[in-house]
């Protein structure tokens, strides 16, 4: 037999083809869920977020969030008639944004429905995408067994079914592999556009343009070249704080409206408090609580990976990496499941560790391990218990 000719094309395709089975298994094993288990009743500030309660394979993708990406999409920033506290406000505009661009072209800016559909689609596309991507950037770091190794944690890690709900998971992660591919080809223009959508989809966007200028300095890029390059990949959150300024007279109107779920001293210290000094009610008590420990367990998984990620990977990713692990894990132990799936070294550097252990069983543990989390997960979320 020949050997491939070209190995990294065979495995993007075997993972778009792992991408598409795995979501496929997902969303069977969602609508079983919805079939067999009443969905739980709304908590105290959840906004109604059933847009398909007669059509189960759907209706378990888009829950939480998704009730506020949708209102941004239907009625903008600051409509009173938007459900979202403040008109929606404390969510940053790019994926709401291309939902509403959708939703004009295809006549559903009307319907909460249409517009979840869209960005059930927008989602699954930036997720392929992602994956297509990622998967040139493992077999260009990894050899063949590494690169898979890679691939498979990224498309099962505990919180990845995000990829496929109408939340900005998808778009983020497709952003910031592509920023980080045309960092690795000194294609410093495009990697800081990527970048300046990163910055438009989320706050902590501006982490990659941080990882494209430290490329590029290692690269002994000229000063004024990193200065104008900073502006690019900064301009995502500084038009979407301008038009704060200029529509409702307060740049900071995101963080105030932030402020409403909490800051630190709840998504940090009082977790810390609970466990230390609580922790039978920790484990015994809320179970939303669980949820939290997950969250730090993978937190401080993923903090054990950085030295390996700074020792062995590429500037522009062990910079994203180390930035998106050590600053989420610092202001908030809620969401931080999710928040680190676009901090690609962390597969990249499990990828290396499992692939040198030479341990098949222990690869397939936890891969296996991931996958069931994954699995539980998902089938919570569906049934609207708090994940997010």
């Amino acid at each position: 037999m020949e050997p491939d000719a070209n190995p990294a094309a065979d495995l993007v395709r075997q993972s778009l083809v792992l991408a598409v089975v795995s979501r496929a298994m997902l969303a069977l094993l969602v609508w079983i869920t919805l079939r067999a288990v009443p969905r739980l009743p709304l908590y105290p500030t959840q906004l109604p977020d059933s847009f398909f309660p007669r059509h189960p394979a759907l209706d378990g993708w888009a829950r939480w969030d998704s009730a506020h990406y949708i209102a941004v999409a239907r009625y903008g920033y600051g409509d009173p008639r938007s459900p979202s506290p403040d008109g929606g406000i404390g969510f940053f505009p790019l994926y709401p944004e291309l939902m509403r661009w959708a939703g004009k072209l295809l006549g559903q800016t009307d319907s909460n429905a249409g517009l979840a559909i869209i960005g059930l689609m927008i989602s699954l596309a930036c997720f392929l995408g992602a994956t297509a991507v990622f998967a040139r950037i493992a077999a260009e770091t990894l050899d063949l067994d590494g690169a898979r190794i890679a691939i498979a944690l990224f498309l099962v890690a505990p919180f990845a079914f995000y990829y496929t709900t109408v939340y900005t998971e998808s778009l983020f992660v497709l952003e910031v592999v592509s920023a980080i591919w045309f960092a690795r080809r000194q294609r410093w223009w495009l990697a800081a556009i990527c970048a300046a959508f990163a910055s438009a989809t989320r706050l902590v966007g501006v982490a990659v343009i941080a990882g494209v200028l430290w490329s590029a300095f290692r690269d002994r890029v000229r000063l004024a070249r990193l200065v104008a390059l900073t502006l690019v990949g900064i301009s995502g959150v500084v038009i979407f704080f301008g038009a704060l300024w200029v529509r409702f007279d307060d740049p900071m109107a995101y963080f105030n409206t932030q402020a409403r779920w909490g800051g630190w001293d709840d998504h940090v210290w009082f977790y810390v408090k609970l466990f230390v000094i609580h922790p039978r009610e920790a484990l015994q008590g809320d179970a939303r609580h669980l949820v939290i420990i997950g969250n730090v367990l993978l937190g401080l998984l993923a903090l054990a990976l950085v030295p390996t990620i700074i020792r062995r990977l590429d500037p522009a990713t062990a910079m994203i990496s180390v930035l998106l692990i050590v600053g989420q894990f610092a202001i908030t132990w809620v969401s931080l499941g999710r928040y680190l799936l676009p901090a690609i070294g962390i597969y990249l550097a499990a990828g290396m560790l499992l692939r040198d252990a030479n341990r098949f069983t222990f690869r397939v543990a936890v891969t296996g391990l991931s996958l069931m989390s994954m699995t539980g997960l998902a089938m919570l979320y569906a049934l609207g218990f708090w994940v997010v």
